[in-house]
């Protein structure tokens, strides 16, 4: 069920740059999640034995949070000054209390593990059934039932969580507090999500990956925190061996503030960006879908938007020819 549920909000949307020739393709190539190009059935194709498998995996980035979803009344959500029907940012120790008594009076219905590359790297593994890197951080001292106990138990066993570092105090949690007519109020407590160091960053894992996959989410963070230096440390990693590096740009108000910057970034470090309609005009000042004036401003080769509400993809060849043998494998974003 909690698969299920994960699965539900999995969307596909890249940009191909043509900047590496050769790439590592990961997975376990079961029918029983896509029907590869070839002229036999491919029910009737033995699956390969694990010794005939590449060795290779995705690794991905994270704030790493929790996503609690609770029923109260108006006069908790007054309580804890929160305002009806929107979204605020809480400190750590408003953050506690509250889950605290949420806990207490069994409030809680659900607690899944939420983040956008978190959820990335658990649906890769579902669909490919074969193993992710995720890095972030996480609690060292972990209780039974706790948040961060439903974090580890609701992400696949195929996402390898054994890098990730661990913080004397809270990860992220997002709290969505439902009153009795339905009306949804959010308040969201950052914790230690971006305290990951540049240290915790473990080369070889990054230098046998297929692909870093990141969050735009991940280079904005407040002065003093190092989760930007640590993002910067595995694209120097990545770039280093030749590992295609991802990012999804999440919102476009991440990219209105600071547009110019972030065409620079995407040209310098990035090979495959994944954007929907919207955050693309925030990056080109493109309305049209099909962007034609990212070729001259990025070079990028090839892009699938996912345009809004209409769940299709849009391809559109840009500057340059793909020079990539096609392919039906491609990497999953969220």
């Amino acid at each position: 069920m909690i698969a299920e549920n994960r699965l539900d909000v999995l969307n596909f949307r890249l940009v191909f740059s043509p900047r590496k020739n050769t790439m590592k393709f990961p997975g376990k190539r079961k029918s029983k999640h896509y029907f590869p190009v070839s002229a036999r059935d491919p029910l009737l194709v033995q699956i390969k034995t694990e010794s005939e498998q590449t060795n290779a995996w995705v690794v991905g980035i994270d704030q790493t949070l929790v996503d609690i979803e609770a029923r109260v009344d108006d006069d908790f959500i007054e309580r804890y000054g929160l305002s009806l029907g929107h979204s605020l940012v809480i400190d750590d120790a408003k953050a506690e209390a509250l889950y605290q008594e949420l806990t207490q009076n069994q409030l809680i219905t659900h607690q899944f593990a939420g983040g956008t590359i978190g959820n990335t790297m658990h649906n890769y593994s579902v669909l490919a059934d074969d193993r992710s890197v995720l890095l972030g951080v996480m609690c060292s001292n972990i209780t039974p039932g706790s948040y961060a106990y439903r974090y580890l138990c609701n992400t696949s066993s195929r996402t390898d969580l054994n890098y990730l570092q661990g913080v004397d105090g809270a990860i992220g949690r997002c709290f969505t507090l439902i009153n009795e007519s339905g009306e949804r109020t959010f308040a969201i407590s950052p914790g230690m999500m971006n305290h990951l160091r540049p240290e915790s960053i473990p080369e070889a894992v990054i230098a046998g990956a297929s692909a870093l996959v990141l969050s735009a989410y991940l280079v904005r963070c407040a002065p003093g925190e190092p989760m930007r230096d640590a993002t910067m440390q595995a694209i120097t990693y990545a770039k280093k061996h030749n590992v295609p590096v991802v990012i999804t740009l999440g919102t476009k108000y991440v990219i209105t503030e600071q547009a110019q910057w972030w065409q620079d970034f995407l040209r310098d470090n990035v090979d495959i960006l994944a954007m929907n309609e919207e955050e693309g005009e925030a990056l080109t000042g493109e309305s049209d879908p099909c962007w034609r004036q990212t070729a001259h401003s990025t070079g990028w080769t090839w892009c699938c938007v996912q345009p809004g509400q209409l769940g299709c993809l849009w391809p559109v060849i840009l500057k340059m020819k793909i020079s990539a043998k096609p392919s039906t494998h491609c990497y999953l974003v969220r």
